[in-house]
């Protein structure tokens, strides 16, 4: 026989415990939380109770003492010999129990400042794309769409489809408003909605984690859960609280014969402004004629002077334009004459060196020197022999 030490024997026996998985339900005890990180009650009953210890990360709901639950764990002892239950599950058991977990949560999140209306945000008017997170199962989906398509034919809707009850809810519906928040930029709201049910059945929409993602979300979020008498803390916690899912949709988009309706009463009343205006403007302009009547023959008179000054001075103008053109005219010819290509038409030529320059005068010129004779019709290229002096 193999004989332990006493700690071997500790061992030996919690490994044998935590083979087992066990499911207990009591009212809580002795409730407290030490340094933020360990959680201990006491389970009883009528006749026994049991020490329970968990970490308070495990810890997925609001307890108290008094309250009613269903632990799911294993047994376990410690080094001096304590037997404790070790939960991994906590599940709020009956209305009371719910309840009093419900009003706990509710201020602790109100004191924080989660419900606070001053934070909430309004909702677009004309929504071009909006997010619904429902079960594809629920009747508060089809619900839903068919009152957006009855009521705003065309938007486009990108459905999550996640449990609304049971263990999953709580992580699938905080996954997919995590995602709609930071992948879908473009979504103008999102719905959150399922039908009615008992307060164990709307449990989910009851989570601090569901409230403080919806808090956290970028996008507007409408609540849309169970029916008008149940408000669950996502509804206290939502920018929008609908008491169905029918109506959140109702909320969310406008009916197109409404906005038909409101588009022909801004039509009209424009319609008639712009009668009003065009008749104080026809108003103003017969006014303002009969002003300028009272003044037409004077002005006529003024104008029939004037025009004939006009007349006059535009003669004398005229004439000295033409005088003008005379004498420019006659520049003009003046100026041609001395213009060299019209010398050289009269028979003269031009005498350059290589370097293009006009030889004027005999001195500057040397026997055997290469010069251009320029011509009216033409050049030619020369040979000087020699040169002479007048």
């Amino acid at each position: 026989m193999h004989i332990y030490s006493v700690s071997e024997f500790r061992d030996e026996i919690n490994e044998l415990l935590g083979q087992v998985t066990v499911a207990v339900q009591g009212e809580i005890s002795d409730f407290r939380v030490s340094q933020n990180r360990f959680v201990w009650f006491t389970l009883v009953d009528e006749d026994t109770s049991v020490q329970c210890f968990m970490m308070a990360f495990q810890l997925k709901v609001s307890l108290k003492d008094g309250m009613e639950v269903r632990l799911v764990g294993s047994p376990t002892t410690f080094k001096k010999g304590q037997y404790v239950f070790r939960p991994r599950q906590v599940e709020l058991v009956g209305e009371g129990g719910l309840k009093q977990a419900y009003e706990f949560l509710k201020s602790k999140l109100e004191q924080e400042g989660l419900f606070d209306e001053s934070r909430k945000r309004q909702l677009p008017r004309f929504p071009r794309k909006i997010g619904l997170i429902t079960s594809s199962d629920a009747a508060a989906y089809t619900d839903v769409l068919r009152v957006l398509k009855n009521r705003w034919a065309g938007l486009e809707v990108l459905h999550a489809n996640v449990s609304v009850q049971g263990a999953r809810a709580v992580p699938s519906i905080v996954k997919a408003l995590q995602q709609m928040s930071e992948e879908q930029k473009d979504l103008n709201c999102i719905l959150l909605t399922r039908g009615g049910g008992s307060l164990e059945d709307l449990q989910a929409f009851n989570s601090e984690e569901i409230v403080r993602a919806i808090f956290a979300c970028n996008i507007p979020v409408v609540s849309g859960v169970g029916h008008e008498r149940d408000v669950t803390l996502a509804d206290l916690v939502a920018d929008v609280r609908a008491s169905t899912p029918s109506n959140a949709a109702e909320i969310m988009v406008p009916d197109k014969r409404d906005v038909t309706l409101e588009l022909a009463q801004i039509t009209d009343r424009l319609e008639r402004q712009l009668r009003e205006i065009l008749r104080r403007r026809q108003d103003s302009v017969a006014s303002a004629v009969d002003k300028l009547d009272q003044q037409t023959r004077l002005q006529l008179t003024q104008t029939a002077d004037l025009d004939r000054r006009l007349r006059i001075g535009f003669e004398r103008f005229i004439n000295s334009v033409a005088v003008s053109r005379e004498r420019l005219d006659h520049a003009v010819q003046l100026l041609q004459s001395f213009n060299p290509q019209e010398v050289l038409k009269r028979g003269y030529s031009m005498v350059l060196g290589v370097d293009g320059k006009i030889i004027s005068g005999v001195e500057r010129l040397t026997p055997g020197q290469q010069v251009e004779l320029r011509f009216a019709d033409g050049t030619a290229r020369s040979t000087i022999d020699e040169t002479s002096k007048k």
